[in-house]
């Protein structure tokens, strides 16, 4: 399944999708990063997304996204234009940030897209339940690496790998990338 022209794209599978999309040419010139998002909750909530009914929060055990060399967010599951630019993306999918509870605080773990592309790996286990079926429709792609190393991307209180950013920070990286 494509989301955007000839992107590959599979609901659910987030992280997956970002390792296609990191690597595709219609992402423009320049250093591309991978960000997972998160919180200390486990939970991250965010607006905008396909999966949520218009204008309410979801709340993702974590999300994944592309930003480009010139600062624009690829949200493959959002209903804002594919791509956003950075701040505009960042504040609108986190409009509500603010008034949450600070466990569920986004945090922006943020990968060169390299780096990313050649660590990771998903034998896709976290998405099946306890009889072994998959809770959702799995990519028809084949899984992506040997093994399965999700989980050191997504603890927002690990230093590595890549960056962690609150949403400040976020906001800076993501205004120097657009200028």
């Amino acid at each position: 399944m494509d989301q955007g022209p000839g992107l590959r794209y599979q609901p659910f599978y987030c992280e997956e999708n970002a390792w296609w999309l990191c690597a595709d040419p219609a992402l423009g010139p320049g250093a591309r990063h991978v960000v997972f998002l998160v919180s200390r909750a486990g939970r991250c909530p965010l607006l905008h997304q396909h999966a949520a009914p218009p204008g309410r929060l979801i709340a993702w055990d974590y999300h994944v996204v592309v930003v480009d060399g010139q600062g624009r967010v690829w949200d493959q599951d959002s209903r804002l234009p594919l791509p956003s630019p950075g701040v505009t993306w960042l504040d609108a999918t986190f409009a509500l940030a603010e008034r949450l509870p600070a466990i569920y605080a986004p945090r922006l773990r943020v990968i060169p897209a390299e780096a990313f592309r050649a660590s990771f790996a998903s034998d896709r286990r976290h998405m099946r339940d306890r009889r072994g079926h998959f809770q959702h429709p799995p990519p028809p792609w084949p899984t992506i690496g040997e093994g399965m190393n999700l989980a050191r991307y997504l603890d927002p209180a690990a230093p590595r790998p890549g960056q962690v950013f609150d949403l400040a920070a976020a906001r800076r990286w993501l205004s120097g990338l657009a200028s």
